[in-house]
This record gives structure tokens, sequence and C-alpha cells, in this order.
């Protein structure tokens, strides 16, 4: 069985970040179609852009600082992942990263452009 994408290493600004195992969602972004009637009845749809996302809890190890991930702007994250699937996220900003958890995890969103590597 092929292994599954469970842990991401993920680096900005010269600086690498774990993230918790199985705790990471890459939306890669694209479009979604959504149906819309027309006055006769008939079925459509209407395309409406996603930016493509990184949902992921962030471990605070030796030396963290949470202030630089807030600050990001038009960045870019490399996000490797341990089954050898990588992705890049262009013009990366931070949506959110606020808190240090007990067991020092950060809940953190990041929005951009995402490719597959």
């Amino acid at each position: 069985m092929a292994a599954l994408l469970a842990r991401l290493k993920m680096t900005f600004d010269g600086q690498t970040y774990a993230t918790e195992e199985r705790a990471t969602e890459i939306d890669i972004g694209g479009a979604d179609n959504e149906p819309v009637l027309d006055s006769s009845g008939n079925t459509h749809t209407a395309e409406k852009l996603q930016p493509g996302m990184f949902k992921c809890t962030l471990l605070a190890i030796e030396g963290f600082k949470l202030r630089p991930v807030q600050a990001m702007k038009n960045g870019t994250i490399i996000a490797e992942g341990n089954n050898g699937l990588s992705f890049m996220m262009r013009n990366a900003k931070c949506g959110q990263a606020r808190s240090i958890a007990s067991g020092g995890k950060i809940s953190a969103t990041f929005y951009g452009d995402v490719e597959e590597m």
C-alpha cells in the first residue's frame, strides 16, 4: 500500500516548521462549479474561483517565533510530505495563526497560489 501524506515540513523565509502528524489540509484551489437555474428551469453552472489554502497545526519547537508567521505576506511556502509529495504556495499570506495551545500547537491557515511539485 502506498504511504499516505501524514506530515508536512513547511519552509518559508529560510525557517523550517514542523507540523502535527495527520493535521494538515491542502486545498490546491481552482474553480468550483455551482448549480444555477435559469428562468426556464434549466440547470447551468456558474464558476466560482477558490484560493489555494494550507491549513495545518504548526509545532512550537525550540526557537519558534509566532510573529514572523503572522506577518507573512507575498511569501513562498514549500510543503514537503513524508511520502514524496510536495507542494509550493506562491504569494502566500497568513490567514490565521494567533494562539499557542498546550503542547505547543498552533492552528495556522495560509492562502495563496498552490501548485503540485
